[in-house]
C-alpha cells in the first residue's frame, strides 16, 4: 500500500485532518445532546402514567430509564448531526408530548 501525497489526502472524503471548528462543533454537539437528552428523557419518562394506583411507580421508573437512555441517544445524535439538530429534535419531542 502506498502512502498518499498531501494533495491526494485533501481530495479523499474524510481524509483531511479536522479543523478546530469541526472538532469544537463535534464536542459541542455531544455535550448539548447529552444534556438535552437527559432533560427530555427525564421529563418525558417521568410523565408516563396518569394512573392513581401505579402512577408513582411508573413515573419513577420512567424518569430513571429516561435519564439513562436520553443522554446516550442525545450524545450519539449530537455527535452525528450537531447541536442545532439535536436542540430542534428535543424541543419537538417535548412540544408534541406535552399536547
Amino acid at each position: 500500500m502506498r502512502k498518499l501525497k498531501e494533495y491526494e489526502i485533501s481530495v479523499v472524503s474524510g481524509g483531511a485532518p479536522a479543523t478546530a471548528d469541526e472538532v469544537n462543533a463535534f464536542f459541542e454537539g455531544i455535550v448539548w445532546g447529552v444534556l438535552d437528552g437527559l432533560l427530555t428523557g427525564v421529563t418525558v419518562g417521568g410523565s408516563g402514567s396518569r394512573s392513581a394506583v401505579f402512577g408513582i411507580i411508573s413515573q419513577g421508573v420512567g424518569a430513571i430509564v429516561g435519564g439513562i437512555i436520553g443522554p446516550i441517544a442525545g450524545g450519539i445524535m449530537g455527535a452525528m448531526v450537531g447541536r442545532d439538530a439535536v436542540a430542534a429534535y428535543a424541543a419537538d419531542i417535548r412540544k408534541q408530548y406535552s399536547s
